[in-house]
């Protein structure tokens, strides 16, 4: 795994949420699939922007 994809699946288990939905959100525009997993397990995130994120990454990710 490339170490920017590496580093930005583990921000999404960060304690702070700006940096949980900006990693979904980054991991939706590299659209790499290897972060799907991750990001499903985000769609159950306390914080609903992390949520909206990795939602729309997924979807990004499955379009590409």
């Amino acid at each position: 795994m490339s170490d920017e994809i590496e580093r930005l699946i583990k921000k999404l288990r960060d304690k702070d949420g700006k940096v949980r939905s900006s990693a979904a959100e980054t991991l939706g525009k590299i659209k790499d699939k290897r972060a799907v997993g991750p990001l499903i397990a985000a769609l159950r995130d306390k914080d609903w922007y992390v949520r909206r994120f990795a939602a729309e990454a997924l979807k990004k990710i499955n379009n590409s």
